[in-house]
């Protein structure tokens, strides 16, 4: 069926009907009029007007009975944000409001939650008093604490199951002064630095990282101990020349201490025993001790004891033809060498070639000259003339000029008569020449005047007058000679002249003999570069045409 145009009356200025007209776009026909067959009645304030739930016809109603939500665009799944709308009412007032009005509702509002579950992980509680807590403490061990409240004491605590506790200090201590005990197995794998007196593990410890002791003694009291490690360095840390030294120190109760190590004052490797223990440092104090093992290698020093089961060799040898085992002495005799001819001994003889025979060590006897390769021995006299005397020949000392010699036995004595001059004898010399330059006179002048029969003789001691004599002045010096006594062809060196007054000019007197004067070679050289007598010069000095020009010059 089509929809139809309704017909509508046409009405003048006065109301007045003046014909029909069809509906147009924005006519409407008021309810309250008459005229259609029907008493339309008009809902409550609030209500709209909807189709009634039979489909049949229009009604007036609410606005909640005519959304319907059921039917409205599914936006379950949709993620919502502050500003998503949604239809409310405020006091009678319908519109749209935001979910960020509604967080704002909630957050700045106090509410009360009943039976509420309220994750606290994701969520976080404040300013909750006691009162308000159903249950106001809590419970650790035995040691009941407020909530609120604290507690650095907890008793009656018998285990902590928690993946990890963290202790502010570091120190767990007891107050008894017993140990700490830990029976289960405790990593501390990631933990930080561990401080402590001391740490008694009953059970295993596994390190994992790198284990440093810093104290001075590390004590491992197991009964054996497996190290896995296939190098073990001591005394690490040592920088430039070592001292000290370091190994491995055997504790042996009320004996000795064992040592197996380095001897650094010796430089060698050591075993030995000692009074040492592991505290001690230095150059240890070693009593060498026996080593009881195989040896391969040098030797280097003295070896001695026996091999425990030996009785002959591994391999019996032969020496010089004589079988040697080891069991038993040998006797060697000259015949059982390999190259008796190369051999001298002792009871045969035998002729050596190019050897040497020290004499210092040795005695040589029964030497004839032919044994000798040179037989003669050569003596020279003062004049160089030389003989070869022949060993084991005679050779003579003849005596002289009143010289004789004489043996006596394996002595020769060598004695002189009256013609030979000595030290001790009182001897008369003639025709013989003396050197005074190279000997001692102790003869008086007198006794040499008379033993030479010459009065001119010079006593050094006595005046005398020398005639036609030279004396050397440059060897000897003469004092008090006038200068009358003086040749003028003599010449004295002052040297050899009695010293004069320093610094003064000499003069000759009325005698012609040499003095000195009271003039001073200070006042001599005052004289140097004087070309005319000074007394002349100084007369024109006091001319009385110098008098006025000096004037002038001084103005």
């Amino acid at each position: 069926m089509a929809n139809k145009t309704p017909i509508r009356a046409v009405f003048n200025d006065s109301n007045v009907a003046t014909g029909l007209a069809e509906f147009q776009s924005g006519d409407t026909i008021a309810l309250t009029h008459g005229g259609l067959g029907a008493s339309l009645s008009i809902g409550s304030a609030g209500q709209v007007l909807k189709v009634n739930s039979g489909a049949s016809a229009l009604e007036f109603g609410f606005v909640e009975a005519v959304v319907n939500i059921d039917n409205a665009t599914n936006l379950e799944s949709a993620t919502l944000a502050t500003g998503d709308k949604f239809l409310i009412s405020d006091g009678g007032t319908e519109g749209r409001a935001t979910l960020a009005q509604v967080d704002t509702l909630f957050s700045g509002t106090s509410k009360t939650l009943t039976n509420k579950t309220i994750s606290g992980s994701s969520n976080t509680l404040s300013n909750i008093g006691n009162s308000s807590l159903s249950n106001s403490a809590v419970t650790v061990g035995s040691t009941s604490i407020s909530l609120g409240a604290s507690s650095t004491t907890l008793a009656g605590l018998t285990s902590v199951t928690s993946g990890t506790v963290n202790i502010a200090d570091r120190h767990i201590k007891t107050t008894d002064s017993t140990n700490l005990v830990l029976n289960e197995a405790i990593d501390i794998s990631s933990a930080g630095a561990i401080t402590a007196g001391s740490i008694n593990l009953s059970g295993n410890a596994v390190i994992s990282g790198n284990l440093t002791v810093s104290g001075s003694t590390t004590s491992v009291e197991t009964t054996n101990s497996t190290i896995s490690d296939k190098l073990i360095e001591l005394a690490t840390g040592t920088s430039g020349t070592p001292s000290g030294d370091s190994g491995i120190i055997i504790e042996r109760g009320s004996s000795n201490n064992a040592f197996i190590g380095f001897d650094e004052s010796a430089d060698k490797f050591i075993v030995g025993t000692g009074s040492f223990t592991g505290s001690t440092t230095g150059d240890l104090t070693i009593s060498t001790g026996t080593l009881v093992a195989n040896l391969q290698g040098n030797v280097t020093g003295d070896v001695t004891g026996n091999a425990d089961s030996a009785t002959a060799l591994a391999n019996a040898r032969t020496i010089a033809g004589q079988a040697f085992d080891g069991t038993g002495n040998i006797t060697i005799a000259s015949t059982d060498l390999s190259n008796t001819s190369a051999i001298a001994l002792l009871t045969a003889s035998q002729a050596l070639t190019n050897k040497t025979i020290s004499g210092s060590n040795n005695t040589l006897s029964n030497i004839g000259n032919s044994s000798l390769s040179n037989s003669t021995v050569t003596i020279a006299d003062d004049s160089s003339t030389a003989v070869n005397v022949p060993l084991g020949g005679g050779f003579t000392i003849l005596g002289g000029s009143g010289i004789t010699t004489s043996l006596n036995g394996s002595e020769m004595t060598i004695a002189t008569d009256g013609a030979v001059v000595t030290e001790t004898s009182t001897d008369t010399l003639t025709n013989k020449s003396l050197n005074f330059a190279n000997n001692t006179f102790t003869t008086t002048l007198a006794q040499l005047q008379t033993a030479v029969s010459d009065a001119t003789l010079v006593d050094l001691d006595d005046s005398q007058t020398l005639t036609n004599k030279n004396i050397d002045s440059d060897n000897n010096t003469i004092t008090n000679i006038a200068n009358a006594d003086i040749k003028s062809s003599a010449a004295i060196a002052f040297s050899k002249m009695a010293d004069l007054t320093a610094s003064r000019a000499l003069v000759s007197d009325s005698n012609g003999d040499v003095s000195v004067s009271a003039v001073t070679s200070t006042e001599i050289g005052y004289l140097d570069g004087v070309s005319s007598a000074i007394q002349t010069q100084l007369d024109a000095k006091a001319a009385k045409s110098f008098a006025i020009a000096q004037a002038v010059a001084l103005g």
